[in-house]
């Protein structure tokens, strides 16, 4: 009697452990849709934190981050290095996602300067053959370019004058 007891406990206790890491990436999700993205980002980092193997709650928290960045600009570095972690981590966790690996490129592409590199880490780890190949290589190549122009280096300049100034604005 106590060992079927303790086997309905047991299997009770696994399956609302279950339940709760999934409630929190529905309701992540439900956040992500409502446009409240903090929230989402924090309920799909519950989720991954009761599973680390959970690539989908770090590839949701990666992009709530990114959007959560998008808003934010020009102070927009503390959103994106976290995006960077968690898009990065959902692709180590699920390598075969092309929805994952063309996330994560797309970010590194945006995102210039030393992302770069690692966005052509990407491109050389996957096979010429890949239907994407060819456009992630003309789009690497084309921010690349743009990245090196005076231009480009110039509205660098420009945009690291208001981070600057948060920076000794705020202790």
């Amino acid at each position: 009697m106590k060992l079927k007891l303790s086997v309905v406990l047991l299997f009770t206790s696994l399956g609302s452990a279950a339940v709760g890491q999934q409630s929190e990436f529905a309701i992540g999700r439900t956040y992500y849709s409502d446009g409240q993205f903090k929230k989402a980002a924090a309920h799909f980092q519950q989720a991954f934190a009761s599973n680390p193997k959970d690539a989908a709650a770090c590839h949701w928290a990666g992009m709530s981050y990114q959007m959560l960045a998008d808003i934010a600009v020009p102070f927009d570095r503390t959103y994106n290095s976290k995006a960077r972690v968690y898009l990065t981590k959902a692709l180590e966790l699920a390598p075969a996602r092309a929805d994952y690996r063309n996330e994560i490129f797309n970010f590194l592409v945006d995102s210039a300067g030393s992302s770069l590199r690692q966005a052509a880490s990407i491109l050389r780890g996957m096979s010429e053959s890949d239907p994407d190949y060819t456009r992630m290589q003309r789009r690497l190549e084309e921010a690349s370019r743009a990245h090196s122009s005076a231009d480009a280096r110039l509205g660098r300049l420009f945009l690291a004058m208001p981070r600057m100034a948060s920076r000794i604005a705020l202790p």
